[in-house]
């Protein structure tokens, strides 16, 4: 069933119309070859009810004029003897697959009006969960960052050492938290659209090592030559804090995380390598799953959201994500992301993502 707009469905019955009542006259005026005007009528006539929904009483008026018409027409034919009565069977045929057309198509119609209505409701109720997930995401991390803030000021301010432990235990258990809560937003808002902004690789990439390389012990290696590219900061920063979060948790100090970014054809390819404890390989098929996390991590597992995270994100962007590893000597997480070309601009030029744009410079990609 087409979606016809009001005036295309009245220039459609006026068309039929029209074409309808040149056949029905011919019928008449044909004795003997009345056969293909007859046939046309009803073939409109079901041709133009499969397109867009008719009113009821339309569709009986039509329905009666056609039968009516046509069948003057052959028993007009029969009764001067241009042809035989059998054919006159025919009204009763045509009238009989008609009707069974429109019964079909009603029902058809109804269908998708349910299915309609069905997907509406659960776009409803699907957002109201995202709404309801996400307002209460940030209202515990609004509550957490104030807790966080106390309990940073009794650990700075505590003049017992006792006190001030307990303080900082709390402040790191508040953190993940913080972080926890952040990852749940996350998921849930996976399916939006992402924004498209310039996102300069290089360095994102920077940034994010220079923040872990404070808080954790490790020999950082890192290496782009990604450039800008279109796509979503954010999420892409997302998973890429969750993939060396993961590498922090399974290293100690002296290990070393590498993370790389390379166009490789049509594809951005992201690494996160590490040379810790990796992951048996009977876990390798299950890491990606919410809530799981390895046989051998231990106290080393988290809350199992960061790869569920990534592979999510990843996949909802058309890339997909891999994992290689070999047990006590370390992990190497793979990301590919599609890359496409920006359209030219319509003065022939490539338009460029930087903030200064320089000619020279190569036509930004665009990761989706």
């Amino acid at each position: 069933m087409l979606d016809i707009g009001s005036r295309s469905k009245a220039v459609l019955a006026a068309a039929w119309v029209v074409f309808a009542g040149v056949n029905c006259y011919l019928t008449f005026v044909l004795p003997g070859k009345e056969t293909i005007p007859f046939h046309l009528v009803w073939a409109s006539f079901a041709l133009l009810y499969g397109l867009c929904p008719w009113p009821r009483r339309a569709t009986m008026i039509a329905f009666f004029v056609v039968t009516t018409v046509t069948g003057a027409a052959l028993v007009g034919h029969a009764i001067a003897g241009n042809i035989e009565w059998e054919e006159c069977t025919e009204i009763f045929l045509m009238a009989g697959i008609m009707a069974l057309l429109i019964w079909h198509v009603d029902r058809q119609w109804n269908s998708q009006s349910q299915l309609r209505a069905l997907q509406q409701a659960d776009r409803h109720r699907s957002q109201q969960r995202e709404n309801a997930a996400r307002f209460g995401s940030h209202e515990v991390r609004t509550r957490l960052t104030i807790a966080r803030g106390y309990a940073q000021l009794i650990a700075d301010q505590s003049t017992e050492p006792t006190v001030r432990e307990d303080a900082e235990l709390v402040v790191a258990e508040l953190i993940k938290a913080s972080a926890l809560a952040t990852n749940l937003l996350t998921l849930v808002r996976v399916v939006e659209p992402p924004n498209t902004e310039p996102v300069d690789v290089d360095r994102m990439l920077a940034v994010i090592l220079r923040r872990w390389a404070i808080t954790a012990d490790r020999n950082w290696s890192s290496r782009s030559e990604a450039g800008t590219v279109l796509g979503d900061n954010e999420r892409l920063e997302a998973i890429m804090d969750c993939l060396i979060e993961n590498a922090v948790r399974f290293t100690g100090p002296g290990d070393t995380i590498a993370v790389t970014a390379d166009p490789l054809g049509s594809e951005l390819v992201l690494t996160v390598s590490d040379t810790g404890a990796g992951i048996p390989e009977a876990d390798l098929g299950s890491i990606f799953e919410v809530f799981q996390t390895g046989s051998a991590a231990g106290e080393r597992a988290g809350s199992g959201l960061g790869l569920a995270i990534v592979k999510t994100v990843t996949e909802a962007r058309g890339g997909t994500v891999s994992v290689a590893s070999t047990l006590g000597h370390g992990t190497t997480f793979t990301l590919r992301l599609p890359l496409l070309s920006v359209p030219p601009s319509p003065l022939g030029k490539t338009v460029s993502a930087s903030a200064d744009p320089d000619p020279l410079d190569e036509s930004v990609n665009l990761l989706s």
